[in-house]
């Protein structure tokens, strides 16, 4: 997608970054907002797709999306990252085809390595999940020159 085609925020960048992820779920996303060092993730699951046994979203999900929300927090500072650690809590079920909202957040930013934190709340605002990860710099991210807002 150019300038030209409607991407006209950096949020719009990261929305059409995560749109084009293999990864199957992907496209069940939508990036809601961001700043530098945060990332917010609207999240549609889907009942089959998404649900475990008991049709709770499946734990491995909660999981992706924050790994994802929490990775992506690291490319909003123009860094390049790969998961070297992740643990979480899981606070809250969420029947699968609910929404989820997951929120990444930069705690350190370091040169080599970064700390992030990442929730996940249900469509009333609860917190359902929440996670710390830890993130090896492989490279630097280019950006494109694009305000974070209109």
């Amino acid at each position: 997608m150019s300038k030209k085609q409607g991407m006209r925020t950096l949020v719009d960048f990261f929305d059409k970054m995560c749109h084009e992820h293999t990864f199957d779920w992907s496209k069940y996303t939508r990036v809601t907002g961001g700043d530098p060092g945060h990332l917010e993730i609207l999240f549609d699951t889907d009942a089959v797709r998404h649900g475990n046994f008991i049709g709770n979203v499946h734990g491995g999900v909660y999981m992706s999306l924050a790994d994802t929300v929490m990775g992506v927090s690291c490319f909003t500072l123009g860094k390049r990252v790969v998961t070297l650690e992740m643990k979480g809590n899981f606070i809250k079920a969420v029947k699968a085809g609910e929404k989820l909202r997951a929120v990444g957040n930069v705690e350190h930013n370091g040169n080599h390595t970064m700390v992030t934190t990442g929730r996940l709340y249900n469509t009333v605002g609860d917190l359902v999940y929440m996670s710390t990860g830890t993130f090896y710099v492989i490279d630097k991210f280019d950006m494109p020159e694009l305000p974070w807002r209109v």
